[in-house]
């Protein structure tokens, strides 16, 4: 009856001691994880610790609780092996983990996009290209673009992006992948307003004159008519904006003026000498 009580009050202690063994785990694991970046990715280290303490604890939990064993029997070399509850269970427990552990673990990486006017401005139309391992590129949509399945390798390092959107220049930017899932800001800087000039040169009977070079802005910006006189010209101004307009035959100045720049209304420039 003695040894009987005995009994219970050992397996008791060791349910005792699992249930604070467990209670431990539970707390050390939330610590640990709090300190690890707070992700939900797991350090290594932090990983194999809390792998080890929860199979220790398993299987003191079968082998007191239980009364689980190992045992052998036979000789040496040539005997067969009988593993019980408690060591078999830490065995699976450490192999489980092991194997699900060397799964590569992947999250979305977003970026959100501003324009000029800072927050105040999201750019909704676009492509972004982000150079990893290997390029890839996704559509801006509401000021969002998202890369899904980056491996958890890419946080803290540096990486390339770089904004196509109209209307804004494009340019490489160096920005660092964070390690809390946090989205990316990228600020774009708007290209000044802009006119698509077009017009002709013609000489002093209204005839076409090809391979006139043609020049604004006081020389700034610059291109040739083709064989039927006709000429295009792209400017960082304003439609409605005056600027000067020169033009040259054979390197000599046949016309000098200025002109209104418009988009919707093409340009006729007579030379004055041949």
């Amino acid at each position: 009856m003695a040894a009987s009580s005995e009994k219970r009050i050992s397996q008791l202690t060791w349910v005792i001691l699992s249930a604070l063994g467990f209670v431990l785990f539970v707390a050390a694991a939330i610590v640990l994880i709090s300190f690890s970046n707070q992700t939900g990715n797991i350090k290594p280290q932090v990983f194999y610790f809390l792998l080890v303490m929860i199979g220790l604890i398993a299987s003191g939990f079968l082998f007191g609780a239980l009364k689980s064993h190992a045992k052998y029997s036979g000789k040496v070399y040539n005997g067969t092996l009988e593993l019980g509850g408690p060591t078999v269970l830490f065995i699976i427990v450490i192999y489980l983990g092991i194997k699900f552990s060397s799964t590569p673990q992947n999250f979305t990486l977003k970026f959100t996009v501003f324009g000029s006017a800072g927050k105040n401005e999201l750019v909704n139309k676009g492509m972004m290209k982000v150079l990893f391992n290997k390029p890839d590129s996704s559509l801006i949509e509401n000021g969002t673009a998202s890369f899904t399945d980056v491996s958890t390798d890419m946080q803290g390092k540096s990486v390339t992006v770089i904004p196509i959107v109209a209307g804004y220049y494009t340019s490489g930017q160096d920005v660092v992948v964070p390690n809390n899932g946090s989205a990316i800001e990228i600020h774009l800087t708007r290209k000044p307003d802009s006119t698509l000039v077009s017009g002709i040169v013609v000489n002093m009977n209204g005839q076409p004159v090809p391979e006139a070079v043609v020049t604004m802005a006081d020389g700034l910006f610059r291109c040739v008519s083709d064989e039927f006189g006709n000429f295009r010209l792209a400017l960082p101004y304003k439609d409605g904006t005056e600027l000067p307009v020169r033009v040259y035959r054979k390197s000599k100045l046949c016309y000098n003026n200025t002109q209104l720049m418009s988009a919707k209304v093409p340009l006729t420039l007579q030379l004055h000498s041949p």
